[in-house]
């Protein structure tokens, strides 16, 4: 069988390891050939190998664990055209008793310690163009010499160890002992002739060892268009070439002359020990990374832990996607304990995360799970509803701002029975404060004012975000607000405070609050919503009765601030309907996921809304999965309060400063360069399992199915159940009070 090897980039380890590895198939025994390449691949070069079944597992693992990152394809074999023109050159190593020049020995000129790789040179000259008309291979089989063949090469090998009379005489002796065979036995009697009875010390680096010997056989290949015979001949001989740079003083390869044609078979190979052969062939090293269009494996895998859960291992489980290690490809889950710890995907657009959320709410909803989405775009919105489950059609809540005909509403200032109202109000002003862009430091005033006024109508029948304007210019409307009010401060705010003012400061005074406040009362499709003639929805029922609710925040529609407003507003009241929560045993909370897309889109600086969310929310049941661009739209303690909260994170790839955060967190001896260099649809996953975090790699699951006839059918129902129909009276009302 014939694989691909992709090396990692940056890897430190040499051919010491493929040395070791060699030894060890020397020592399994097997007489099947193992084929090792290097070849060039559609413009680009790498190395290669051919197998049989017998040692393919212990050559393949024992690589990969020498190798760390070290990639492994299964490939199809190269089939020759008619009209192809093929050539070759049969290299052999004359003698091949002596060694040739090993990796021990290739060091920089310059310095003499910095280790330069031995195999660039091959790299580039089996390097062809990128259009794939000429292709060419380096192909050196080796097979474990026979005993017979071993002991010669043992005797060769002692006599040259001794001290010969000339140096004429020893190279005569090694030129006849090992190329001639019939008159082997009678130099061996005779090879006391050539040397001194006194034994030297051996030569260092001059005779092959023969603990681990193969009879090896070099052939380059190449092949193109009929018609470019002469660049075949030419591209072989320039290979054959760069050997040269591992012959010694006593050893050099000899090639045979390019021939157009296919190599025949030889009974008989040369010797190569297992350091020759790794210096001829290992896995790439740092040093190669100069190379230009080498075969690498940019993504590094990571071996999974052993406990990882299995995607069938409970019902409430989440399959997140594939173990991507070797040739583990295994489904795995995250537990819902764990999920309650929450969990933050990372990635550039176009990566994988909207597949990966894709089926994360998928899995939710066909386990019944109550489930809420935000996305700021709409697409992920629409792609949802046409994967849910046929049972749970009614339980759609299909909250689309940009919907013109019957949108759902949701009045942020009616919260659970029994909360307390300096919560919702604290909500509510947290979510403008995000679209204002502005501080108790840089408008103190304008937020004191918008408070009262907010603690003053919640609780009211008037409480909507429309009532504030009212209150602060209907002066009979204020009065009948005022009345019901029960917090002292509030009142002694509005008796003396703001009647204090005289008509010209009152006016200066609220006129920020007014202009901030009327870019959004005066937004027709927001002012449907965020003032609904009924109740609107009910973010606590939809945790309680495991409702979808499924929030198309489009910005391109209803505009940048006005959907973040909207998702701020949603958040908010998220967390308020998940702490109410507390007045029901725990055992008896449902679990509910919220699943949030450009999760920074709805927090300013300063904002801990997030941060409290995710520190709080796990014992009422409630999940947080949150997805983002860039860390650098969170500011430092926001982007603190959410790592430190988030148990699980995955991390697609990412910008050069993400990564400097995340390789610190992730672990594992990841760098910052793996980070930015994740194919589509891979990630690295710091798991937390049973409360104790994993780093490996995966793979995501691949994009469901979609039916966008029962997209069409849950828009349907959604708007039939829980929309508001706006008649032309209403919208008259509506212009009307705006008007006025």
């Amino acid at each position: 069988m014939r694989f691909i090897l992709e090396s990692p980039v940056g890897n430190t380890r040499g051919p010491a390891y493929t040395e070791l590895l060699l030894q060890t198939l020397h020592r399994a025994g097997t007489r099947e050939p193992v084929t090792l390449r290097i070849e060039s691949n559609a413009g680009q070069v790498g190395l290669g190998i051919d197998c049989p079944d017998p040692v393919r597992t212990l050559l393949l693992q024992e690589l990969q664990d020498a190798y760390p990152g070290l990639k492994v394809r299964v490939v199809q074999g190269v089939s020759v055209e008619a009209d192809e023109c093929c050539g070759f050159v049969e290299l052999s190593k004359i003698p091949d008793v002596l060694t040739l020049r090993c990796y021990e020995q290739f060091f920089d000129q310059t310095d003499g310690r910095q280790f330069t790789d031995p195999i660039s040179g091959l790299l580039s000259a089996v390097r062809t163009g990128r259009s794939g008309r000429l292709t060419c291979s380096i192909e050196l089989q080796i097979t474990p010499a026979s005993r017979s063949r071993q002991k010669s090469a043992t005797e060769i090998a002692s006599t040259l160890q001794r001290k010969f009379r000339t140096q004429w005489l020893r190279t005569f002796y090694v030129n006849n002992a090992t190329d001639h065979r019939r008159y082997r036995r009678f130099f061996a009697r005779i090879a006391s002739w050539f040397t001194h009875p006194a034994i030297a010390p051996p030569q260092n680096g001059t005779e092959t060892s023969a603990a681990a010997l193969f009879e090896c056989r070099l052939v380059i290949h190449a092949r193109a268009t009929a018609d470019a015979s002469q660049i075949v001949v030419k591209k072989l001989s320039d290979i054959a070439g760069v050997f040269s740079r591992f012959n010694s003083a006593d050893v050099k390869w000899q090639s045979t002359a390019p021939t157009i044609g296919q190599p025949k078979r030889k009974r008989r190979g040369f010797l190569l020990s297992a350091k020759e052969i790794a210096t001829l062939w290992h896995p790439l090293t740092e040093s190669t990374d100069a190379v230009s269009r080498v075969q690498r494996s940019a993504f590094r895998e990571i071996e999974p832990p052993v406990v990882l859960p299995r995607h069938d291992s409970s019902l409430a489980a989440t399959t997140l996607g594939r173990t991507c290690f070797r040739q583990q490809k295994s489904l795995f889950a995250i537990e819902a304990d764990d999920l309650r710890r929450h969990l933050i995907a990372i990635g550039k657009t176009g990566t994988g995360k909207s597949s990966f959320l894709l089926n994360l709410v998928r899995q939710q909803m066909e386990a019944n799970h109550g489930t809420v989405l935000f996305d700021p775009h709409g697409q992920l919105a629409d792609e949802v509803l046409s994967v849910v489950p046929k049972r749970r059609s009614n339980d759609v809540i299909y909250f689309n701002a940009t919907d013109d005909i019957a949108p759902v509403g949701f009045n942020p200032m009616v919260g659970p029975p029994g909360t307390d109202p300096t919560l919702i109000a604290d909500g509510v002003l947290t979510s403008f404060k995000n679209v204002f862009g502005f501080d108790e430091g840089s408008a103190p005033r304008l937020l004191h004012i918008f408070r009262n006024c907010l603690l003053s109508l919640i609780g009211t029948p008037h409480a909507s975000i429309s009532s504030v304007q009212r209150i602060l210019v209907d002066q009979l409307f204020r009065k009948s607000v005022i009345a019901g009010v029960q917090n002292a401060a509030v009142r002694e705010f509005w008796l003396t405070e703001f009647n204090r003012w005289n008509d010209r400061d009152r006016t200066q005074y609220i006129a920020s609050l007014q202009n901030k406040l009327g870019a959004f009362t005066t937004n027709e499709r927001l002012s449907r919503i965020l003032n609904p003639e009924s109740k609107g929805i009910v973010l606590r029922d939809i945790m309680d009765q495991s409702k979808i609710l499924v929030c198309n925040l489009s910005k391109g529609t209803v505009g940048h601030d006005a959907s973040t407003l909207l998702g701020s507003l949603l958040l908010s009241s998220l967390q308020i309907a998940a702490m109410s929560r507390a007045d029901i045993p725990e055992a008896d909370r449902t679990d509910c996921v919220i699943v949030v897309d450009e999760f920074h889109s709805y927090l300013s600086e300063g904002n801990s809304t997030m941060a409290d969310a995710l520190a709080e929310s796990r014992k009422y049941r409630t999940s947080y999965v949150l997805s983002t661009q860039m860390l650098e739209q969170l500011d430092p303690a926001t982007l603190a309060g959410v790592l430190g909260n988030c148990g699980s994170t995955l991390c697609m790839t990412v910008g050069p400063r993400d990564a400097e955060i995340l390789a610190g967190l992730l672990g594992s001896g990841l760098t910052p360069t793996d980070l930015m260099a994740i194919p589509k649809y891979h990630a690295y996953l710091r798991l937390l399992i049973a409360g104790a975090p994993h780093t490996f790699s995966m793979a995501t699951l691949p994009p469901p199915r979609l039916n966008s006839k029962r997209s069409a059918i849950i828009r349907k129902g959604s708007r039939q159940r829980y929309g508001e129909s706006v008649s032309e009276r209403t919208k008259t009302a509506l212009r009307s009070a705006r008007l006025t």
